[in-house]
């Protein structure tokens, strides 16, 4: 049984959306798992058999307990029965408290617009009885929405990274086919992920986000439902900033 599961629509989805709060909760003893849709094969770079392995060494860096690929088409990833079976499936296997996937909000990349989707549709779906998966029906307690690399709202809550950024910076460097190392790019490149400007942008969307808690870094998301607080102050203490 898992307390976390985070979804994306391709390996390095979720090291390069929220892999710094992955790392933040396994180390407050959290149980965390990832699925991911597809396994990246309609990348430019790199082949299915490579993502695999880089994968692999991602999810050791950020102590994930399961990881979990659904094996849907890349660059086709649509809401269909069979879709939202798979994930279905994944949820009544792991249990998690919490769901996180894209936010629910207009995505660059349509992979990751119809995987917010169907991963929010199946969040309830899981609950209901009479759909047969051979697994007791098991609903999460909600599902929470991290954006693509460029936030369009402000954000319901924030998680501290500072202390795991160089472990999310390393889990996604893990995917040598798909990135370069900061600096190296020569601008000959087809894809951003590749560009000197992805690290650029991906830093700037955590001190933002850091920036709003008193953090160096942080990761921005957005609940499904509204946050209840019993410790009022801790949320709201900034720790980094005044």
């Amino acid at each position: 049984m898992l307390d976390v599961l985070a979804i994306g629509a391709h390996p390095d989805d979720i090291e390069i959306f929220m892999g710094g709060a992955l790392a933040a909760f396994h180390a407050q003893g959290l149980k965390t798992g990832i699925c991911d849709l597809t396994q990246g094969e309609a990348g430019t770079y790199g082949s299915a058999e490579t993502r695999a392995l880089e994968l692999s060494k991602a999810t050791e860096i950020l102590s994930v307990e399961k990881r979990f690929a659904l094996n849907l088409p890349d660059g086709n990833v649509q809401n269909t029965e069979s879709a939202r079976l798979k994930v279905i499936q994944v949820i009544r296997d792991t249990r998690p408290e919490l769901v996180f996937t894209f936010a629910n909000a207009p995505m660059r990349h349509p992979d990751h617009q119809n995987t917010g989707i169907i991963v929010r549709e199946c969040v309830f779906l899981a609950g209901l009885e009479k759909i047969n998966t051979g697994k007791p029906p098991f609903r999460p307690s909600v599902c929470i929405g991290f954006p693509e690399l460029i936030p369009t709202a402000e954000p319901d809550f924030v998680v501290d990274i500072t202390k795991f950024w160089d472990v999310k910076l390393n889990a996604i460097r893990a995917y040598g086919s798909q990135v370069t190392a900061e600096g190296e790019n020569d601008g000959n490149t087809k894809t951003f992920i590749r560009s000197n400007r992805f690290w650029e942008i991906l830093e700037a969307r955590a001190v933002m986000a850091g920036a709003k808690v008193g953090a160096s870094f942080g990761e921005p998301f957005f609940s499904d439902q509204p946050l209840r607080i019993e410790d009022v102050l801790t949320p709201f203490i900034k720790k980094d900033i005044r």
